[in-house]
């Protein structure tokens, strides 16, 4: 009996075997500095952050969900506010927004998955302050209509890019739109930390100011307590270790971007949808996401295959149970819900074997011929 190649949906072993080296050498530098915290592997990560996206500040905390939250607070967001949401999203996004205390608008979704900006405009009222603009799976949307939209109804706009770290369309990158930008890195993401972590990006210095008073317990540059704060801070070591790792963002990007493409030729003629691709980094490919009305189906197969799968998101956020405590919106066509009852998301770390590839393809066509 032949063996079942099983193919993991991550590959942080193979990373380390890959970079573990380098990544050892600057936990050690580190703590042979004596500055766990606030080292200066730190400010050296943030100036990187801001260069690649092109902005002037960059202000890293302790999680993607932290830098969300921290930049609709610096931007003056609270209670009283409403925000526009797109309703697909990690429920991060939606915390960020509630511990403001603003009141979430949740939107339904266009069928790439972003936030209908027709179906927005009919929800701005008088309370209707920001808008929170999700880049789902590594794909970067146009920037200008919802910078436009923005403009029009005098909101503070703030992207949530956790997903899209790298990517970039007509010229502009993922961390560039509205007030402020946000990544994260979490164990997930195309930079993973060895933990947690994110990053607020802006060309605003007095946001860029807030955001730090934030993560660091309220603290003004003269030592004074000059607001409530958090301790929300990233370590000297988790900072080293993603330096290291931004260094291989090309390198990492151009292999997942192969993946992707073997996938989409793989699948040709099968029913189901599956991501755009467009220019290099357009998509970045956080995840490669497939849809088909056969989900479940499909994805019982794959696990029988030995691929491991996962749903990336099986909810739409506004019918979070939590939320029946919380006030909120919606104004929905459904689009967002069909959206959370299709996907699936493939293995697509940069580590995988082509081996691995060819079984990914193989089963997957297999899995959606017979969910027809």
């Amino acid at each position: 009996m032949s063996r079942l190649l099983r193919v993991p949906f991550t590959g942080a072993d193979r990373e380390f075997d890959d970079i573990g080296r380098e990544m050892m050498a600057a936990i050690e530098k580190v703590f042979r500095s004596g500055q766990v915290m606030n080292g200066e592997s730190v400010p050296l990560l943030e100036q990187s952050l801001a260069d690649l996206a092109g902005r002037s500040y960059a202000r890293v905390v302790n999680s993607g969900t932290d830098a969300v939250y921290f930049a609709l607070a610096a931007a003056g967001i609270g209670e009283g506010d409403e925000v526009l949401v797109g309703d697909i999203s990690f429920v991060a996004t939606l915390h960020a927004i509630v511990r403001t205390g603003a009141t979430p608008v949740f939107i339904d979704v266009t069928d790439d998955g972003t936030i209908d900006l027709d179906l927005a405009a009919e929800a701005v009222g008088p309370l209707t302050k920001a808008l929170v603009m999700v880049q789902l799976y590594g794909r970067m949307a146009a920037p200008g209509p919802v910078e436009e939209f923005a403009r029009a109804h005098g909101l503070v706009l703030v992207e949530d890019a956790a997903q899209s770290l790298g990517a970039e369309v007509s010229g502009r990158r993922s961390g560039t739109v509205g007030v402020a930008s946000c990544h994260s890195f979490d164990a997930m993401k195309v930079i993973p930390a060895p933990g947690t972590g994110g990053v607020v990006l802006t060309d605003d210095p007095a946001l860029a100011e807030s955001v730090e008073q934030l993560r660091w317990w309220g603290f003004s540059h003269g030592g004074a307590v000059v607001r409530l704060g958090h301790n929300s801070q990233m370590s000297s070591l988790t900072a080293a270790v993603l330096a290291v790792k931004l260094e291989q963002e090309e390198r990492w990007l151009k292999q997942r971007r192969a993946t992707a493409s073997t996938y989409t030729a793989g699948f040709g003629g099968s029913r189901c949808i599956l991501p755009e691709h467009g220019c290099f980094r357009e998509n970045v490919f956080h995840k490669y996401v497939l849809r088909t009305p056969r989900r479940d189906a499909v994805a019982a197969a794959l696990k029988a295959a030995g691929v491991e799968t996962l749903v990336h998101y099986p909810y739409v956020l506004h019918e979070l149970p939590f939320l029946e405590r919380h006030p909120h919106r919606v104004l929905t066509r459904g689009r967002a819900k069909r959206h959370a009852g299709e996907v699936i998301s493939l293995p697509i770390h940069p580590y995988l074997t082509d081996e691995e590839i060819d079984h990914v393809v193989t089963s997957t066509r297999e899995a959606l011929a017979a969910a027809d």
